[in-house]
């Protein structure tokens, strides 16, 4: 079914995020990343962030259990935008065409909000978007239900006529309960095809 406002998620989407793009210039051995990245600086800790504003205080905790390994954790957020190695550019030019072509525009993203804030002051494309909910500025974070409630009011979606677009299954289902239409992007390089079907 054609859609006529489409939502994008950032990472992995339109922005190459890339964790051991940081690491492997702070850790001698991918081994030694493997072990930082499962055991001290692990994703559920990560995804915990994604829903404040301020991340200055995150590292402390860790840097009291683990002083070893401070400098990594410190990185973590002190150097966060070393992780993202540039865009998916054929990504951005198509949200650039959508928005040429009438199509409103989003970001739904699950990113910190002081580090997103960083991010956007140096990256313009991000103001080509009519307008974005971030996790951090929110309080809120992809899969829950909340934050998508919180795109439909804010962006004023009918749900079945939005397409949102996400790398992880779990976002795209947690679209879907709310009767938005979806793509799950695996691929980066494959959503100039996989989303031709939803454009009249």
């Amino acid at each position: 079914m054609a859609v006529e406002k489409i939502i994008f998620d950032l990472g992995r989407v339109l922005v190459k995020f890339n964790v051991r793009n940081l690491f492997r210039k702070v850790i001698t051995t991918e081994e030694e990343i493997d072990y930082f990245l499962q055991n001290i600086c692990t994703w559920e800790w990560h995804i915990q962030q994604d829903l404040v504003q301020d991340t200055s205080q995150a590292s402390a905790p860790l840097v009291q259990q683990f002083p070893k390994y401070q400098e990594a954790i410190e990185a973590f957020y002190g150097r966060f935008l070393e992780m993202i190695e540039g865009t998916y550019e054929k990504n951005v030019k198509l949200a650039m065409d959508l928005k040429q072509k009438g199509y409103p525009i989003y970001v739904l993203s699950n990113f910190p909000g002081d580090q997103y804030d960083k991010y956007e002051k140096h990256n313009s494309f991000l103001q080509i978007f009519d307008d974005k909910i971030i996790s951090g500025h929110v309080g809120l974070a992809k899969p829950d239900t909340k934050i998508y409630q919180l795109a439909i009011d804010k962006f004023h979606l009918v749900p079945e006529r939005s397409l949102f677009i996400d790398d992880k299954i779990e976002n795209i289902e947690g679209a879907k309960q709310l009767g938005i239409q979806t793509i799950h992007l695996q691929n980066p390089d494959e959503l100039p095809e996989l989303i031709k079907p939803f454009i009249a």
